[in-house]
């Protein structure tokens, strides 16, 4: 498969529609799109398949790649599907000057995608394009030449990657991996990572009945992801490098509990070495050196930002668990939940935000709260409870594990509370997500 910027003839041309709120406004006459996603509140784009499936139950490669794009497209809060029907007239062709924009510009869509098959190797050649309505230009193109049916999934998230990039700035999200556990073949439970789109499905770990390996949690360079490994009579540090079997370490307790990377891979995790568990910074051979957060309560479940200055965590020195931050340098902890029982802390990379779970009657919620304004948001709802949130590299996207469809599944929502969607992991529950770093 070729990617190009070079485009040839048109055949079959698909189309998708995509009109975006800008600023609070429908179809704002702009010359240059932008969505801030970090911004308080989320306007719409409304995404449009203007062409229907085949029939007979048989999907044409077209078809395919557009139903891909679609459910790529679902992950992003900002776009909603609405009817064909609300486009007049029909699409002449994909390139711009055999467009006729008005219409689109009429029905207050923003942003037109096309995409186009040309005979070629394999399944053809496509070309995706996206094109800003009011200015007519081109925000995103690209070629694939030679296209296979298994590429496809691939073609579709790369497109979607460089749109989001192109509207928002950001577009990793497409590109980055979540960690998580699974059951085992046995009695244990794993440690597996898949994209948030559900592809790349990977077993990190395999230890079947020989113990249940939890909180992963990935190093700021996307390298490594450190775990605890449950054993019949101890825990264990579990770190996997990449590759092969992950080294285990054992360490002067029996209690290993939510190991976490700093930027500089150092591993901070909490150890009950006096009678109570506080967190220590690991020494290069993963024995407990500087203990960090060691107050009159349980201290547990670090996580660090960016910079590796800032620490959340979580303490009951007040009677009940509630979220702290500290300087990992020194000095002591500050108290950022008012009330009830909080834990799960994940603090965004630019340390602004910290996203955590507050037992609400039976269940559990996600907040965030801000640290320059103080302000706490319950980003999810609805049934079932929700838990283990862990903020995207771009601080807009939080993973969270949720039985809100029965069995516990990995679902996405954003610092502004969208409406989740699920995470395809497989068959069984899934839990314990870590969102890691994009790819260096």
């Amino acid at each position: 498969m070729r990617a190009t910027k070079r485009f040839t003839g048109v055949l079959g041309a698909v189309v998708l529609l995509v009109a975006c709120l800008l600023s609070g406004q429908a179809g704002a006459q702009q010359t240059s799109l932008a969505v801030d996603i970090q911004g308080p509140g989320q306007a719409k784009m409304n995404l449009v398949m203007a062409r229907p499936f085949a029939g007979g139950g048989q999907m044409s490669p077209a078809d395919k790649l557009q139903d891909l794009i679609n459910k790529d497209l679902q992950f992003l809060p900002f776009l909603q599907l609405v009817p064909p029907s609300n486009i007049p007239g029909q699409l002449g062709g994909a390139k711009a000057e055999q467009i006729d924009f008005k219409p689109f510009s009429l029905a207050k869509v923003d942003v037109l995608v096309t995409a186009n098959w040309t005979p070629g190797t394999n399944l053809g050649n496509v070309e995706l394009r996206a094109f800003e309505v009011y200015s007519q230009k081109v925000l995103v193109g690209k070629g694939y030449d030679g296209v296979t049916d298994a590429q496809l999934p691939d073609i579709a998230d790369r497109f979607c990657m460089e749109l989001m990039a192109a509207l928002t700035g950001q577009g990793g999200f497409f590109n980055s991996q979540i960690a998580f556990v699974k059951p085992s073949s046995g009695k244990g439970t794993d440690i597996w990572t898949v994209r948030p789109m559900g592809r790349g499905l990977t077993r990190v770990t395999s230890y079947n009945d020989l113990g249940m390996a939890v909180s992963p949690a990935w190093s700021f360079d996307g390298r490594r992801i450190v775990f605890t490994l449950i054993g019949s009579r101890s825990h264990y540090l579990g770190v996997w490098s990449g590759g092969g079997k992950p080294q285990v370490y054992t360490l002067p307790t029996t209690n290993v509990v939510s190991p976490r990377f700093l930027p500089d891979g150092q591993i901070a995790v909490s150890l009950s070495l006096r009678g109570k568990a506080d967190i220590y910074l690991l020494t290069g051979g993963q024995q407990p050196g500087r203990a960090i957060a060691s107050g009159p309560g349980i201290d547990v479940s670090p996580s660090f930002d960016a910079s590796g200055r800032t620490m959340a965590y979580v303490s009951d020195e007040t009677g009940s668990p509630n979220i702290y931050v500290k300087d990992v340098g020194g000095g002591s902890g500050r108290r950022i939940t008012s009330s009830g029982y909080n834990t799960n802390p994940s603090i965004s990379p630019d340390g602004k935000l910290v996203a955590f779970t507050k037992q609400m009657g039976g269940a559990q919620k996600v907040f965030v709260h801000d640290l320059g304004t103080g302000q706490e948001t319950q980003v999810t709802s609805g049934g079932g409870s929700d838990e283990n949130p862990s903020f995207a590299p771009d601080g807009y996207f939080i993973a969270f594990a949720s039985t809100r469809s029965g069995q516990k599944k990995i679902y996405v929502t954003t610092r502004h509370g969208a409406p989740p969607v699920m995470v395809p992991t497989g068959d069984g529950p899934a839990q314990m997500p870590s969102w890691g770093p994009l790819p260096q």
